[in-house]
Order: structure tokens, then C-alpha cells, then sequence
């Protein structure tokens, strides 16, 4: 059972993706984030990060602010596309991997610290075939060894059955929280492999399907 992380691992854009990110935070806290902010940040989901920049602000004006962040992100986002199609494209072999897994029936989700009205207007972008794939994003929990959880349970499957693609080393931590398998990939894949014996080259079918075989093998 397979469970997809999306910016970064299905599709690209970050650079784009950070600066409307931090712009809309700019716009609704007030203020930058600090120049050191992220160095020191372990939980990389868009809610954790609002909230965590605002620590010590009440609760009631966290989930405000972090509302208004959420609204102009989406805005800067459909912005972007507008100005550029290729905005956010899918990498790899992102699409014909999904319509693989669809087509031999394996049960695929997408768990990501993204927000999900955020999210689908990339995936959209990327015109990745996802259909009816379980989406858990940071809308539903803060914590991204939460949100893959709740994604094992929309598809019905035991966490140690999962294998959690994704590509930062948040991703490992939540898997080895969450006691499942992890399958690397992505710009960040020298930095994984330090941590991690399965970490792919390129996001190719042929490639996908080797590499998941041994992690199969790893979990036997």
C-alpha cells in the first residue's frame, strides 16, 4: 500500500510554491519569517509552520492569521499558474506511475503538509491523474505522522503495511514515528540517502517498481 507526499515528490514548483507561501505570510502576520526559522523547524506541514511562527500569539488569532495565509496563498498560487502553465509540473514519470498503481488496483493515497485548497490547485496544474485517491493534508491534522496515519486508515491498511514516498527528511522522521516504510526521491535525495537504503534516482515506472521491491523485501 502506497502513500504519496505531492510538493517535491509528484511535483516540482517549490521555488514558486515558497515565495507565495511566504509572501502570504508576510501579507497577514505582519511580518517575515525569522532569518533562522526554518533551520530550526522540525514539523514541515503549512499549519505547524504558521503556528509556530506566531507562538506566544493566543490560539484564537493563530487560526485567524493562519486562515488569512491560507487565502492568500491560494491566490498567489492561481496567480502563478495564470502566468505560467508550467508553474507546477509534474516531475518524472509522476502521471503514468499514478495510472499505474490505478490500473493494478494497489491502494494509493496522497498525504501532505500542504493545505488542501492549496494542494489541488497544483495537482490540477501538474494534471496528475489522482481521481478518487484519498487526499489528508495539513487542513486535517498539524502533524504530518497524523496526517499519513489518517491516510492508512482511508484506505483500510496497518501503518507497518505502508510504504510513505516523499522527499525531505520530515518524511523519514514521520515514517520512523509511524513505524512504516519510507521510498525517497526528489532534489534532496543525496541528504536521504545518509539516512535512508531506498532512495530513487528519478521518479520512473521500471525504477519505482525495483526500488519497491526491495523495500518489500526489507519489511519481510
Amino acid at each position: 500500500m502506497i502513500i504519496f507526499d505531492v510538493d517535491g515528490t509528484l511535483i516540482g514548483g517549490e521555488q514558486t510554491d515558497w515565495a507565495c507561501f511566504e509572501g502570504a505570510f508576510a501579507e497577514a502576520a505582519g511580518s517575515d519569517f525569522p532569518d533562522d526559522f526554518f533551520a530550526t523547524l522540525e514539523e514541515v506541514t503549512a499549519r505547524a509552520i504558521v503556528h509556530r511562527a506566531l507562538a506566544g500569539r493566543p490560539l484564537r488569532e493563530r487560526v485567524a492569521i493562519e486562515a488569512e495565509v491560507r487565502a492568500g496563498f491560494c491566490r498567489r498560487l492561481e496567480a502563478a499558474v495564470q502566468a505560467d502553465a508550467g508553474a507546477f509540473p509534474a516531475l518524472g514519470e509522476a502521471a503514468e506511475l499514478l495510472a499505474d498503481l490505478q490500473a493494478r488496483r494497489i491502494p494509493v493515497a496522497l498525504a501532505t503538509g500542504d493545505w488542501r485548497q492549496s494542494v489541488l490547485i497544483k495537482l490540477r496544474a501538474a494534471r496528475l491523474p489522482i481521481g478518487s485517491l484519498p487526499l489528508v493534508t495539513s487542513s486535517d491534522h498539524e502533524r504530518r505522522c497524523d496526517i499519513i496515519a489518517r491516510a492508512a486508515a482511508r484506505l483500510g491498511t496497518p501503518i507497518d503495511q505502508v510504504t510513505y514516498v516523499g522527499d525531505g527528511l520530515w518524511d523519514l522522521r514521520a515514517t520512523q514515528q509511524l513505524g512504516c516504510s519510507f521510498l525517497g526521491c526528489g532534489a534532496k535525495q543525496d541528504v536521504l540517502r545518509q539516512r535512508s537504503d531506498h532512495v530513487l534516482r528519478e521518479l520512473k515506472v521500471e525504477e519505482f517498481w525495483s526500488t519497491y521491491d526491495e523495500v518489500i523485501r526489507a519489511q519481510a
